[in-house]
Order: structure tokens, then sequence, then C-alpha cells
């Protein structure tokens, strides 16, 4: 049992050293950054649906993973068990920012701790609704913005 009346609780330099240990444990430092983006922070909820091998969304396999960080190339997120496909839509809905959804390409997952995932790849294309009239639409039916892809033009 945790004595809360103690004196080291109330020693504020003792508390900022304890921060200090538990944000260096949650971001160790990276000594060769091998990215070319800046990564920011994304603690939101997604949804992250799988796609099949036809690129059609599998909506019973959909799980909520949490956003770890974001680039303008690759995204990175936690979850509770290992991710069995390569190819999704990510997407997230918050009253606070714009709905946001793009086709991902896993390239990898890692075991972080009892309980959690932690996997991440990079970002295809942005996934857009259905009512953009700028959008194309791919085999799947997926509305995607941008120029037609190779397969889309023929």
């Amino acid at each position: 049992m945790i004595d809360v009346s103690s004196s080291a609780w109330l020693d504020r330099a003792a508390l900022a050293r304890h921060v200090q240990e538990l944000v260096t444990r949650l971001h160790p430092s990276v000594t060769l950054e091998r990215r070319r983006d800046d990564r920011v922070a994304m603690p939101l909820l997604f949804q992250l649906m799988p796609l099949d091998d036809n690129r059609q969304p599998i909506e019973s396999d959909a799980i909520i993973v949490v956003g770890k960080n974001i680039s303008r190339r690759g995204i990175s997120f936690y979850h509770v068990g290992p991710v069995p496909y390569r190819r999704a839509l990510i997407s997230a809905k918050h009253p606070d920012f714009a709905d946001f959804s793009a086709e991902i390409d896993i390239n990898w997952c890692r075991f972080a701790k009892p309980g959690w995932y932690e996997s991440g790849g990079r970002l295809i294309a942005p996934m857009v609704s259905a009512s953009n009239p700028s959008s194309t639409r791919d085999q799947a039916g997926m509305a995607r913005v941008g120029p037609p892809t190779s397969e889309q033009a023929e």
C-alpha cells in the first residue's frame, strides 16, 4: 500500500523527476532518425478496417486503434492484438477536427507489452465521401482524391 501522506509525495522536485522518467520510457531518444518527415503525436481513436485481396472492406473485422503519431507519409498506432492483414482503411471522426480517412499499407507490427501492440505503415491515398464530386471511384467503389491510378485510367 502506498503512503500518500509521505513527504516524498509532496516534494515537487522528486515528482518532476518521476514524471520525466515516465516520459523517457514512453518516448525513448532516437539516435539515428531515418524518417524524412516530422512526426506529430496523434492521440485519437481510429477505426482500422482491413481490405481483402480485391480491396473490398471487411467490415466485420474492423477494430478500434489508438493513434500514436502521423507524418505526411505514414501513421502508427496501438492496438490489443496482432494485425493479420497488410492493407486497410484507417479513419477517424472527431467533432473538433475534419474527418480523416486513408488507405494504409501496414508494413510493421510489434509487441509492445502484454495486451498492447504497435503497428504502422505508409499512407497510400486519402479516402473521401462519395458525395465529393472531385473524387474518383476505384474498383472497390472507394472514392479517392487526386488523379486516377493507372488501373482507373484503363
